[in-house]
């Protein structure tokens, strides 16, 4: 059955004149009688009663008419869920996050903004070590990544856009000798004790600290471990130890933890957006380029 010919039926049936009806489709009677006779006999039944003066349905023409309208809507809507989804309009989008990225200033306006352009798109935020975000981006059980770039560098089939960069600043106890110091150095850090993520977690910051120390030739003593950046700034108001942590932990007031700049060059961390390479899903393309264009509004 043509789609086209149900199109014409339907037409036909609500002016029941050929002229009209084919002045409304566009076309002229010819191809209009034409569609109306396949139509009749791919269905072995006459639609239409015609004489010279009128044109009525017939009873299997009123039959068709309500299953014909619901086809023609059906195709329509099959149309729009498709351009939405093309379009990027719906769908799912899995977005990974940090647990100190969720406290930046970047995170919460981007996925604000993105939620409010794409108000019918299911957002899922995953928050993930950004080792395993790149993992998880890789085996495709994540679209799109905000995290920080592992020191080894990534795959090369996935993309790190920088997005946001700040200081790493040091977290000590307030009566640490250091909480009072007009500047720190991370070489003044040597025989301090440290709270740190633990190694396996695959959080970045605690690699650029090993990695920071041994550029000033020694080993951070890691004395106690923590998951989440929360429970590191609690343990260091114990005054278990210090650690080095992105400047947006500032954001976890805690009393008895202080923040000091570290007065070295290299002491800064930068947040990424990373996908997979000629990923063509138009909800990824859409949230990349909105951070990107918040990155640029900064």
């Amino acid at each position: 059955m043509n789609l086209r010919h149900l199109e014409y039926f339907v037409v036909l049936a609500e002016e029941l004149h050929f002229r009209r009806s084919a002045e409304r489709l566009g076309v002229t009677q010819a191809p209009l009688s034409l569609a109306i006779q396949a139509l009749e006999a791919d269905l072995g039944a006459r639609l239409f009663h015609r004489t010279r003066r009128e044109v009525s349905l017939t009873e299997a023409g009123i039959a068709l008419l309500e299953d014909a309208r619901a086809i023609l809507a059906r195709v329509e809507h099959a149309k729009e869920s498709v351009w939405e989804t093309v379009s990027g309009e719906v769908g799912r989008l899995r977005v990974g996050f940090t647990n100190a990225c969720s406290l930046s200033p970047v995170f919460p306006r981007l996925i604000h903004a993105y939620r409010t352009r794409r108000p019918k798109v299911i957002m899922s935020l995953i928050e993930l070590s950004s080792t395993r975000q790149l993992e998880a981006i890789e085996q495709r059980e994540l679209d799109v990544g905000l995290l920080r770039a592992p020191l080894g560098g990534a795959s090369s089939n996935l993309v790190l856009t920088p997005l946001y960069t700040e200081p790493l600043l040091l977290a000590v106890p307030s009566r640490h000798r250091l909480a009072k110091a007009r500047t720190v150095r991370v070489a003044d850090l040597n025989g301090e004790p440290f709270i740190a993520y633990p190694r396996a977690a695959g959080v970045v910051v605690h690699e650029q600290t090993l990695a920071l120390c041994a550029k000033r030739g020694f080993e951070p003593e890691v004395v106690q471990e923590a998951q989440q950046a929360s429970t590191l700034v609690g343990l260091i108001a114990t005054g278990l130890g210090i650690a080095l942590v992105p400047a947006s932990l500032r954001a976890i007031a805690v009393p008895g933890v202080v923040f000091r700049t570290l007065d070295d060059d290299d002491t800064t961390t930068t947040l990424y957006i990373a996908h997979r390479y000629g990923d063509a899903n138009a909800r990824v393309t859409q949230f990349v380029d909105l951070a990107l264009a918040s990155r640029q509004a900064e």
